[in-house]
């Protein structure tokens, strides 16, 4: 009779203990909010919530990529309307000392405004962001357009001297893109420039003929620079469609996340009153066969 007695005593303790657990994990969800505080809670939930997690940590990278990539795009892309505004002054002025009948002083003046245009085309050529210099590729750190002077400090020249292509980042899940121009097109840049002071040696010579010969490159200069704007542009556009979808894909992970951890106050609190209601009654009922235990004992 003691045996049978002790065997369902023991039975009896192992269900208080188990209640006992139930119910201080019912307490934790409600006082944390969370139903998983350790990865033995539940391990299937835990791994479906690391594996979410490390992709949430990857869309934060690809994010502040995006804003990176996003700044050197915006920058790139007013400087180069710098350059088409630079460009329309140019045209306007060969326009004006290719007509044969420009006077001497005007081709000195038109002279003097493309030096300027000229150092300002340089200026914007090496145009520096928070992240490096816009037009030098892959080299960033270093001016990416030289220039030679003559002994008056005037521009005679000017050499590209960045790399073939710029930084690449990834900037959504399925998603690299490079924000920088490509040296294909930081080339045209230096070739631009170089048109300028070939216009400009015209104007010295005050020869209209020579000026004449210099539009159909400064036309197709512009050509190129608006080129680039659009292409920049274009990099801009998706460089949004991939932080809208990075956001967007974010917020569905937390959701899940959440789904997965996030205790549901409402079950839990029943479940929980069934807790200690089975547990109160586990108590008595181990008290009792204590009582009968002891009797048993005494006869």
């Amino acid at each position: 009779m003691r045996i049978a007695t002790d065997s369902i005593s023991n039975a009896l303790m192992s269900q208080i203990q188990t209640l006992g657990a139930q119910q201080t994990q019912y307490e934790q969800e409600l006082s944390t909010g969370n139903k998983i505080t350790n990865p033995s809670d539940d391990p299937a939930a835990m791994d479906q919530v690391l594996n979410m997690s490390s992709q949430m940590d990857a869309l934060k990278q690809y994010s502040a990529n995006n804003a990176v990539a996003t700044e050197i795009s915006q920058q790139s892309y007013s400087s180069l309307n710098n350059l088409q505004t630079i460009s329309t002054s140019a045209s306007e002025l060969a326009t004006e000392g290719s007509n044969g009948t420009t006077s001497p002083s005007s081709y000195t003046a038109y002279s003097q405004q493309l030096e300027q245009l000229i150092k300002q085309g340089l200026d914007t050529a090496n145009s520096k962001g928070n992240n490096g210099y816009l037009f030098g590729g892959t080299q960033t750190t270093t001016p990416p357009f030289t220039a030679t002077y003559d002994a008056s400090g005037n521009i005679t020249g000017v050499t590209y001297a960045g790399s073939a292509a710029g930084i690449s980042m990834q900037t959504g899940q399925a998603s690299t893109v490079s924000p920088y121009t490509d040296g294909s097109t930081n080339q045209q840049i230096a070739d631009f420039l170089n048109h300028l002071v070939t216009l400009k040696g015209a104007m010295d010579s005050q020869n209209a003929s020579a000026v004449q010969a210099v539009q159909p490159n400064l036309q197709s200069d512009e050509n190129n620079i608006l080129t680039a704007v659009s292409g920049v542009g274009a990099v801009q556009s998706g460089l949004e469609a991939d932080q809208t979808l990075n956001q967007s894909t974010f917020t569905s992970l937390q959701g899940l996340v959440s789904g997965d951890t996030s205790a549901d106050v409402a079950t839990a609190t029943v479940q929980l009153s069934q807790a200690q209601t089975a547990y109160q009654a586990a108590l008595e009922a181990g008290a009792k066969i204590m009582q009968t235990s002891l009797l048993n004992y005494l006869n």
